[in-house]
């Protein structure tokens, strides 16, 4: 006796039986997960922390002395025939926690072979201490352990404190060949006191 057939024409007894278990995209997300938890632990062990940076919009406004500090980048740079702009990407270097959520502003010279590079950072802090300190931090950070690995190992950094601000520029010779770049950093290291993280 055969089965009887059900509406759609085929007889009952030869539905073919589905695989059973979660879709193969599902356990793949799944191990996915899993990994990326393990490595959040081990780094945590470690005492690495991964830091997401706030959105630029989320900073308060710079004030007065980093308009200042600007104006006198800006007019050191220019007297060794530098074209200087406010930039028109939005640019953030490798910093450290602290300096995160600090109001800074940019600026950039305007070099035709190298058109992503020469940004220069100026941070604004409370006080001249509080720059002082964060500057050698900042030091510290991209001499060594996670900052160092943002930047090329050949990276030169320029860090000067003028007043409650910190001037900060980094280029990397073997990254990038331009004359012009080690010239740039000259200039900025010729304003205020420079900082490392052995500075008292």
């Amino acid at each position: 006796m055969t089965a009887a057939p059900t509406p759609g024409g085929a007889p009952a007894g030869d539905e073919t039986p589905r695989p059973g278990g979660p879709p193969g995209w599902f356990i793949l997300i799944a191990v996915g997960s899993l990994a990326v938890g393990a490595i959040i632990v081990v780094l945590g062990a470690l005492g690495i922390t991964i830091v997401r940076p706030a959105p630029e919009a989320s900073l308060p406004p710079t004030g007065q002395a980093a308009e200042r500090t600007w104006s006198q980048v800006s007019t050191a740079l220019q007297a060794q025939r530098f074209q200087v702009q406010e930039p028109q990407n939005p640019f953030r270097p490798g910093e450290t926690a602290e300096l995160l959520q600090v109001p800074r502003k940019l600026l950039q010279a305007v070099l035709p072979d190298s058109p992503t590079d020469g940004y220069v950072v100026i941070y604004e802090l409370p006080t001249n201490n509080d720059a002082d300190r964060a500057g050698r931090d900042l030091a510290r950070y991209v001499a060594s352990g996670p900052g160092a690995v943002q930047y090329p190992r050949d990276t030169q950094f320029v860090i000067q404190r003028i007043g409650q601000t910190i001037v900060f520029f980094s280029y990397s010779p073997e990254a990038n060949p331009d004359p012009r770049l080690p010239e740039m950093a000259a200039v900025l290291q010729r304003l205020g006191t420079p900082l490392t993280p052995g500075a008292s």
